[in-house]
């Protein structure tokens, strides 16, 4: 309610009585020796009401610049202690791995579990790419070096710009993503340990390893080269009946994965001029719909695969019919054309899809492990839910092509949830089955890093 009271306030040797009634104030000043007046009486409590005002605003402002500070300070406390923790937490980390390589003792599985479990909790660093070399464009000049022939209609052509998928959902598990982030860390680190690794696999020999089919006298001349050439015991064999020459031999090999029935893919020698035929008779009987091509038709006027597709239209192998439908120019590194392939015995016909990966040259890399691994998305996204093994052919079929085979295998796995890889062993599997299989110690470097590049983008891709 309202509030009433009486108060005395002294004006020099003035003093009278003040009424305050609620927010107002009432007072009365009367004849008085030193001729004060209301207005003075008034000043002087208009300057006393703001002077007390202001030094209230500065004890509050005060306080809250020294709560602004403790609390800045604290902050950079409490970040400071949690880096430094972190950091010695990572240096324990890598201490451990470090001693890993060594140790042989019971308690190195034990040791790798827990480190697992605690880079679970770490967000995988972002991984360091190599700088693209900058190339002048050869969008418009593919044709040419494709092919001697004219070339083809607009119509069927095209180009799209640079682009890249991320990685498809994994069911991968965490920890041998970082399990396989260790390993490959380790080797690319140690190259003493790499070497020995690969010196190890180069001493491999299969069993069995006979040949005795590919080096017959009519099939020699179909082997591009005589260091692969297929083992009797896996090897693709032609309906004779079919073919041409009455011959089932071509230089290609079933790789089987999980399933020893079927075989997940085909590694091929890139096809002769007398083979092309054969080859087409290959995609038809194995059902094919994806073809893997990672070689250029040429590397230094050195002939490395003979042009097997028609440039523009259609053309007959034997009993087959290929026409090309399109050609999709998607980046410099490589392209995609579509094909009809038509059985003309029995009018059946079937799409087919070609990538061609252009700048991996013979017993060399990629560029860059981006970019191959851009070029496996696109290749799995087309051929995701087919059951038909995937042709994959170089020049001879054996050291970009299961360079390529290895690294699709260990990821497909890895995509699968598998708890254990073991990428060499892997590459022996591979060799059981196709002699050569990665041909230089450079090619299996690039197939750790590819791997590891392309788990660490899984593992960054999953909710933190």
């Amino acid at each position: 309610g309202d509030v009433r009271f009486h108060f005395m306030v002294n004006l020099g040797d003035l003093k009278h009585f003040i009424l305050v009634l609620g927010p107002a104030l009432t007072f009365r000043v009367g004849h008085n020796p030193k001729n004060v007046t209301t207005a003075d009486v008034v000043q002087v409590a208009g300057e006393s009401s703001l002077h007390f005002f202001l030094s209230h605003m500065m004890i509050l402002l005060t306080a809250l610049h020294f709560l602004c500070m403790l609390f800045i300070l604290v902050a950079l406390a409490v970040s400071a202690t949690f880096f430094c923790v972190r950091q010695r937490s990572h240096l324990r980390m890598k201490e451990k791995l470090a001693s890993l390589g060594t140790d042989t003792s019971t308690d190195a599985t034990a040791t790798y579990q827990e480190l697992c479990r605690q880079r679970m909790a770490i967000r995988t660093s972002e991984r360091v790419e190599r700088p693209e070399t900058l190339r002048h464009s050869r969008l418009n000049s593919v044709s040419s070096q494709f092919s001697d022939g004219p070339a083809a209609s607009p119509s069927t052509r095209s180009s799209t710009s640079s682009w890249c998928e991320e990685p498809v959902p994994s069911n991968m598990d965490i920890s041998t993503g970082h399990m396989i982030l260790s390993y490959m860390e380790d080797h690319l680190k140690n190259k003493n340990r790499l070497e020995r690794e690969w010196e190890a696999l180069c001493s491999y020999q299969a069993e069995p390893s006979t040949c005795s089919v590919g080096q017959g006298e009519q099939n020699s001349k179909r082997n591009r080269s005589d260091a692969v050439v297929v083992y009797d015991h896996s090897r693709i064999t032609l309906k004779a009946e079919n073919n041409h020459s009455n011959s089932d031999y071509i230089n290609a090999s079933p790789i089987m994965d999980h399933d020893p029935r079927n075989p997940t893919y085909i590694a091929s020698q890139g096809p002769l001029p007398s083979t092309v035929t054969d080859f087409w008779q290959m995609v038809w009987e194995s059902g094919c719909v994806v073809i893997v091509m990672l070689t250029p038709l040429s590397e230094n006027g050195v002939k490395q695969c003979h042009h097997y597709w028609p440039d523009e239209g259609s053309d007959v192998y034997h009993i087959y019919e290929v026409n090309l439908v399109s050609e999709h120019i998607w980046c410099e590194d490589f392209l995609v054309r579509s094909f009809y392939l038509k059985n003309l015995q029995t009018n059946e016909t079937r799409t087919v899809t070609q990538f061609h990966y252009l700048s991996w040259m013979d017993r060399g890399m990629p560029t860059s492990a981006r970019t191959l691994l851009d070029f496996r998305r696109k290749v799995n996204k087309c051929y995701r839910g087919r059951s038909c093994p995937i042709i994959v052919h170089c020049s001879d079929g054996a050291g970009r092509s299961g360079t390529y085979i290895l690294i699709d295998m260990v990821l497909n796995r890895m995509a699968k949830g598998a708890k254990e890889i073991d990428i060499a062993a892997t590459l022996e599997h591979l060799r059981d089955q196709r002699a050569g299989m990665v041909q230089t110690k450079e090619q299996f470097e690039f197939a750790l890093t590819a791997v590891a590049e392309e788990v660490n983008a899984i593992l960054k891709a999953l909710p933190q």
